[in-house]
């Protein structure tokens, strides 16, 4: 399978999304999407998404004029066509704003994606996930980072730029890759424990690429910090956007070329071998050991290791 049909199947990833990059720089083409009912409006406030949690949980997404009667966003962010539809995030900075979208129906509350996220359908995980990421960027990026003066949104929402006339520094979306590695030797893969985590759930290695190094060049370091294992090959699996708070995480299988497991760093407070056994007896729900959330690429990494030695 090719990366690209592999990184379909990770959570928050779905179909492309037609962002019209162009198109999105005319203010009279955003307005007329906004007047279409077909157009939608995603509500995030802070880190969170606004969901149905009854019947059953789906995301919450509002005919965006008919939303634009009731109640002015303080952010609109155009995030793309799918299918025929357009989709705007509206980000949402306070309690007060929030209840009014709550109110908008029953059963509707703000809740972490992280959470919800593996519940719902995938394209609509995907989509609040992009919209998530974008809605902290605009969180962050309020006030220009070069003279300290407020920032304002341009090209529907991935834009902003300095008022101060002397200053117009100019700010695009920004994202931070990390890296992510499953590392095995034979029938068996490492995995760690960090500090809070409950003693039986155990992940994949994964940190930040640091500046003045290769996406590879962070495997081998993040490896070696953390668990004291040397990488010896590596083999890229795929990638998924991860907006907790704003990521692009990129996969891989890792061949040790060692097996002593060393703690350096701090950032695991246990790191072990598991058998290929033990990894299919978690994944039917038997066993001690408990693998990473199924929305995560770090489940992907694991399991689809494990179906290749099978």
């Amino acid at each position: 399978m090719d990366p690209l049909t592999r990184s379909l199947k990770n959570g928050l990833v779905s179909d492309l999304l037609g962002r019209n990059a162009l198109k999105r720089e005319s203010r009279e083409w955003v307005e007329s999407v906004l007047s279409d009912p077909t157009s939608f409006i995603v509500p995030v406030r802070g880190q969170e998404s606004l969901f149905y949690k009854k019947p059953q949980p789906r995301a919450a997404m509002f005919s965006a004029p008919e939303v634009r009667e009731k109640i002015i966003p303080d952010i609109l962010i155009y995030l793309g066509n799918h299918q025929g539809k357009n989709y705007f995030a509206a980000s949402v900075y306070d309690t007060l704003g929030a209840q009014q979208w709550e109110d908008l129906g029953e059963h509707l509350s703000f809740e972490s994606l992280w959470g919800t996220g593996a519940l719902i359908d995938q394209f609509e995980a995907s989509l609040l996930a992009y919209a998530r990421g974008m809605c902290y960027w605009h969180q962050r990026t309020r006030f220009c980072g070069s003279c300290g003066n407020p920032t304002h949104t341009k090209r529907a929402g991935h834009m902003r730029i300095c008022t101060n006339q002397e200053c117009k520094e100019i700010y695009f979306p920004r994202t931070d890759p990390a890296v992510i590695v499953l590392v095995y030797d034979g029938e068996y893969c490492l995995l760690g424990n960090k500090a809070g985590w409950p003693e039986n759930q155990y992940s994949t290695i994964a940190g930040f690429v640091e500046p003045g190094e290769t996406i590879e060049q962070a495997v081998v370091r993040e490896v070696r910090e953390e668990s004291g294992v040397e990488v010896n090959s590596l083999e890229y699996h795929s990638s998924q956007p991860w907006p907790f708070p704003g990521s692009v995480m990129v996969g891989f299988h890792a061949g040790a070329g060692s097996r002593e497991v060393t703690l350096h760093d701090g950032e695991l407070k246990d790191a072990r071998w598991f058998s290929r056994g033990e990894i299919i007896s978690a994944q039917g729900g038997t066993g001690w050991l408990r693998l990473p959330s199924r929305i995560s690429i770090a489940r992907r990494l694991v399991e689809d290791w494990a179906e290749q030695h099978r």
